[in-house]
């Protein structure tokens, strides 16, 4: 719901409280599904919202009216980009929906810097920079998809460079269930990659019990998982409790993305704050374990 509306689940059910919308139907397990075309009037309400309506102004009224509401509000500022030619012609070439143009201008970029500079520098700048846009409604959100592929399928191509199945430590990565976030959790595989480590990636969305699972199948010694600023805090906490509980005690758990700072201070887990603590953290693995 967050990364189709930009709304969080909390706000949403208040308004169903409320307002008497959206009224989502439940699958067989008794969670809310919402239809497309609720999907799409809460996208126009949030986009009211940013406009400085309030909910109660806004929330249950009719699609069409929300739409007429919309087309009457006026255009935003251009974002102001100063120098930063690398941001300016990335932005171009995706609101031109020139995708090519936009996978060469990422390369070309990690080639000219290096892999490090670019991932800590650029991508991590770029990435921020489509959020912002998106969460402010000047990008849409099959360009914020478009973006996320294309971004996606440069950093799988540089994994591939740099696979090291002898290296150390052995590093297990994914996010848990309802976080589609990848990004971050890429962008961490590949630091840790130029780092020696072999790392494992099962992608998004695994359950805890599977996670523990792969973790004693492949020989694992650090978990690490990555939380995006709009999952839940109380899924996050259940999660990482549970999962640090099914894990040997022998491995680490490494939790990383804007997300962690919803999450408790467990004992026996790393928070990562940045790709640049990486390095040290990896290094202090080592030390400990001569």
């Amino acid at each position: 719901m967050e990364h189709e509306t930009g709304l969080t689940r909390d706000v949403v059910r208040k308004w169903e409280t409320r307002y008497g919308f959206p009224r989502p139907d439940r699958d067989a397990n008794g969670s809310r599904v919402y239809p497309a075309n609720q999907v799409a009037s809460l996208r126009l309400i949030r986009q009211l919202l940013g406009a400085g309506l309030r909910p109660g102004k806004v929330v249950g009224l009719e699609h069409a009216t929300l739409e007429a509401m919309a087309e009457r509000l006026e255009p935003p500022p251009p974002v102001q980009f100063g120098q930063d030619n690398f941001i300016a012609e990335a932005l171009a070439a995706l609101l031109a929906h020139d995708l090519p143009r936009l996978s060469k201008h990422l390369k070309r970029a990690l080639l000219q810097q290096g892999i490090s500079p670019f991932l800590r520098q650029s991508l991590h700048t770029l990435i921020a920079t489509v959020g912002d846009l998106w969460k402010r409604g000047e990008i849409r959100l099959f360009e914020e998809h478009l973006f996320t592929q294309v971004t996606s399928n440069l950093l799988h191509e540089t994994i591939a460079n740099l696979a090291s199945p002898s290296g150390s430590p052995r590093v297990l990565l994914s996010t848990p269930p309802e976080e589609l976030h990848t990004l971050g959790l890429l962008m961490v595989e590949i630091e840790l990659s130029l780092q020696g480590a072999c790392c494992v990636g099962l992608g998004a969305q695994t359950p805890g019990a599977e996670i523990a699972e792969a973790a004693e199948g492949c020989d694992i010694d650090i978990v690490g998982l990555s939380f995006s600023a709009t999952f839940p805090k109380r899924n996050s906490t259940r999660f990482i409790t549970d999962l640090r509980q099914h894990l040997d005690p022998a491995i680490e758990l490494w939790v990383g993305g804007q997300g962690k700072a919803h999450l408790a201070q467990f004992p026996g887990i790393r928070y990562i704050r940045n790709l640049d603590e990486l390095e040290s953290a990896t290094h202090g693995w080592r030390e400990r374990h001569r």
